[in-house]
């Protein structure tokens, strides 16, 4: 029998604090071996820098912009006008194969269904327009890898997966709107705007959050043919998302430099996907 899977439909909050819950709920996992599903925002704008980037290489000279370090890899985000979900789960919660990029194409069906509903057709990059495939430098949507979802030839938003043993974590962006003339103040290099789309662009309309966040998770129960329970964090899993964000998210150690002692460190060699 399908395990019963926790939603949490969050509410937007700061970019360390949105850090934080997620890798609580990862770090917990094991004690509880429930799945979960969080769907949240941000507030205020942040940008979020992958786990090897390097600061100096990639942020303006700008004081007072809130910027994390994510624990997936890849290039930097700014999330502002979007919605984010995060999984983690075990492979044998849904049947996963043990391969990064079979997992995450399975895990992606939700939010390709997702945009079904809206009326969009999204494919993978590398299924849609091959030719359109190019390596990213410091922004995420400037780039298009092989497995990014695409919407009429235009990367939208992006994801990310890392793993703990046999533990998945997935999270990624569902972009409402994006403000590259922001982007541009604020991250070095070419930034490409015809790269990427909107849901703002593409439905010629501005979406509300609260209404595409349900329909984010009615898709995911339809997909994966999931029992959902709404929830929120657990205790134990509260207090180390607090732990983690004083400790963690918030110092200047880990976003600028990558240094933290972990007490249940993810495993050195993981599996990284943008």
């Amino acid at each position: 029998m399908a395990k019963t899977w926790r939603f949490i439909l969050d509410e937007k909050h700061t970019g360390a604090y949105n850090m934080a819950a997620d890798e609580a709920i990862l770090l917990n996992y094991p004690a509880k071996k429930i799945p979960t599903l969080r769907i949240y925002g941000w507030k205020p704008a942040c940008i979020s820098l992958g786990y090897n980037q390097v600061v100096d290489d990639v942020l303006m000279s700008m004081p007072a912009f809130p910027f994390v370090r994510r624990i997936t890899g890849g290039a930097s985000i700014l999330h502002d006008q979007e919605i984010t979900y995060s999984i983690t789960c075990a492979l044998s919660d849904l049947s996963l194969p043990k391969g990064v990029k079979e997992s995450y194409k399975i895990l992606c069906s939700f939010i390709i269904d997702f945009y079904a509903q809206l009326g969009l057709n999204a494919r993978f990059a590398k299924d849609a327009a091959p030719e359109s495939v190019h390596s990213y430098g410091n922004f995420c949507f400037s780039s298009c890898e092989a497995f990014d979802l695409t919407i009429a030839g235009k990367k939208i938003g992006g994801n990310a997966q890392r793993r703990k043993k046999e533990i998945i974590f997935q999270h990624g962006s569902i972009p409402l709107e994006i403000d590259f003339s922001l982007m541009q103040r604020l991250i070095r290099g070419p930034l490409n705007a015809s790269c990427a789309t909107s849901l703002a662009q593409l439905l010629s309309k501005k979406e509300d959050f609260c209404l595409l966040r349900n329909r984010l998770g009615a898709s995911f129960m339809k997909v994966f043919d999931a029992k959902i329970t709404r929830d929120v964090l657990y205790p134990e899993e509260a207090a180390l998302r607090d732990r983690l964000i004083i400790e963690k998210y918030e110092t200047c150690e880990w976003n600028t430099s990558r240094r933290f002692k972990e007490e249940s460190p993810l495993e050195t060699k993981t599996n990284l996907l943008q």
